[in-house]
């Protein structure tokens, strides 16, 4: 019987020795998996963002990302420096206090509501529909195209997404590529819901 009890202890430690190989292994392979600590499979992929930018759709579809992902740079990423958000009339205001009615911001305005946004909700979902890109006859040089697209917004303020705002409607992207690197640029905004 000892003798018994004295094969079964080197064959258990044989058998942990293996199992902790098969950890070790199984780690070393998956690079960052923890089998200790798995995925729980709460959190979407990262989105993959366009790069490069090379035509006026993909810097629409980078913009849907930044929402989703509450990314602030690359949010702004999607914009020209010149940049201008432009208002529905009801929503005209004197938005940077200096005296003047507001009929559209500027960058700066832009990435200041976005950040106080990203930073004091728990999830965005925003949907852009639409396919159509055309010339737009406003610039004269000929470079920027117009996109008409229909949104859904959905910004969620708690984690069970129970509570929250929702916007939808229309609006028309004007989107330029830089004359140096030919990526491409949200250059004006115009919000077309119906109010």
């Amino acid at each position: 019987m000892n003798h018994i009890k004295r094969s079964a202890k080197p064959r258990i430690k044989r058998t942990n020795t293996f199992i902790v190989s098969v950890v070790i292994t199984a780690v070393i392979v998956s690079g960052c998996w923890n089998p200790f600590s798995p995925d729980t499979g709460d959190k979407p992929p990262p989105p993959q963002y366009h790069n490069p930018v090379d035509s006026a759709y993909k810097v629409l579809e980078n913009l849907e990302y930044a929402y989703i992902s509450r990314d602030i740079g690359h949010y702004l990423n999607c914009f020209r420096d010149d940049f201008e958000f432009h208002l529905l009339e009801v929503d005209w205001n004197d938005y940077n206090d200096d005296g003047i009615l507001d009929k559209y911001w500027g960058l700066d305005q832009e990435e200041a509501f976005h950040i106080l946004m990203f930073n004091n909700v728990s999830s965005i979902d925003l949907t852009l529909d639409g396919i159509q890109q055309s010339p737009w006859t406003g610039d004269p040089t000929g470079q920027s195209y117009q996109l008409p697209r229909t949104f859904d917004l959905k910004v969620y303020t708690d984690e069970a997404q129970s509570s929250g705002f929702r916007a939808s409607g229309s609006a028309l992207f004007i989107c330029r590529p830089d004359t140096n690197t030919g990526e491409w640029y949200i250059w004006q905004w115009w919000d077309q819901s119906d109010t």
